[in-house]
C-alpha cells in the first residue's frame, strides 16, 4: 500500500468520525419533542336564518337554527341562546328586510306578532300605503296577490255620453289583499274585497281624490315580463286617454 493510498483512507476515517459527533450533537440538542394543543375559541349560540327570508315574508320556527358563533365576534343586537323563548318570539313575525341565509337575527329587521306596525315594516322608504274597496269585476278577477304590479285606471261619463279612459298611474306594487300581505300565499286566488297599494305621497294624493268621485276604478293586473318589442294594438278603440304619472298629467 502506497503513502497516498493510506492518506486518503486516513482523511475518509477523520472525515466519517467528524459527522457522526455531529450527528449526535444535534440529536442531543433537539431535547423531547411537545404536542401543544391549539387553545379552543370560545363561541357562543347565535340564531340564524336557513333560508332567504324577503320583506315582508312571516317566519316560521323551521327558518330559524341555533349555530355556535365565535364570542369575540357576536354584536350585542345578535339573538342568543343566553334567553332560551328567543328563538319561540320569532315566530310568526315579519322581516322588515331581506334575511339571507346564514345571516343573525337582530330585532331591528324583524317586526315580531302582536305588535305594531307590521304594514309600515312593508311598505318602502318613503312611500304610503292606500286601499282601495274592489271587485271581482275591478281587480282582474280576484287574481291580484300581495306582491303583483298593477295599473290603475280611471272611468268616468262626459258631457256627451262617452266614457272617458285615464291610467292614473302604472306598476304600482300590491301590499295586501284584505289581511294577507305575505308575496308567498298558499292559494292563488284571493277573493279580495280590499287591497292595499303601494305609492309616492303625490300619487296617493291624487289617488284618493279620484277615488273618492263619481267615476270607477279599476286595477288591472300587470305580467311579471317584460315584453321584448313594444306593443302596438291593431285598432285604436279609446277616444281620449290621460296618461298621469307623479300626479302630473
Amino acid at each position: 500500500m502506497n503513502v497516498s493510498r493510506i492518506a486518503i483512507l486516513g482523511v475518509a476515517l477523520v472525515a466519517g468520525a467528524a459527522a457522526f459527533f455531529l450527528m449526535m450533537g444535534n440529536k442531543s440538542s433537539d431535547g423531547p419533542i411537545r404536542i401543544v394543543e391549539p387553545v379552543k375559541e370560545k363561541t357562543v349560540r347565535v340564531l340564524v336564518s336557513t333560508r332567504d327570508i324577503t320583506r315582508g315574508e312571516r317566519i316560521t320556527l323551521e327558518d330559524t337554527n341555533w349555530i355556535a358563533w365565535p364570542k369575540k365576534a357576536v354584536q350585542p343586537t345578535f339573538i342568543t341562546d343566553e334567553n332560551p323563548d328567543s328563538r319561540e318570539a320569532l315566530f310568526d313575525a315579519v322581516a322588515r328586510t331581506l334575511i339571507v341565509t346564514g345571516e343573525p337575527f337582530v330585532n331591528a329587521k324583524v317586526v315580531k306578532a302582536g305588535s305594531s306596525g307590521l304594514m309600515a315594516a312593508i311598505v318602502s322608504p318613503g312611500m304610503r300605503a292606500v286601499t282601495i274597496r274592489v271587485s271581482a269585476e275591478t281587480a282582474s278577477g280576484g287574481f291580484i296577490l300581495p306582491g303583483d304590479r298593477v295599473d290603475i285606471h280611471y272611468t268616468e261619463s262626459g258631457d256627451n255620453k262617452k266614457t272617458k279612459i285615464s291610467i292614473l298611474k302604472e306598476n304600482v306594487r300590491v301590499l295586501a289583499v284584505n289581511a294577507v300581505y305575505s308575496e308567498h300565499t298558499e292559494t292563488p286566488y284571493i277573493e279580495g274585497k280590499n287591497i292595499t297599494l303601494e305609492m309616492t305621497p303625490d300619487d296617493a294624493e291624487y289617488f284618493m281624490v279620484a277615488r273618492n268621485s263619481k267615476g270607477t276604478i279599476q286595477l288591472t293586473l300587470r305580467s311579471i315580463f317584460e315584453p321584448e318589442t313594444e306593443l302596438v294594438a291593431k285598432k285604436q278603440v279609446r277616444k281620449e286617454v290621460t296618461v298621469i304619472r307623479y300626479g302630473r298629467s
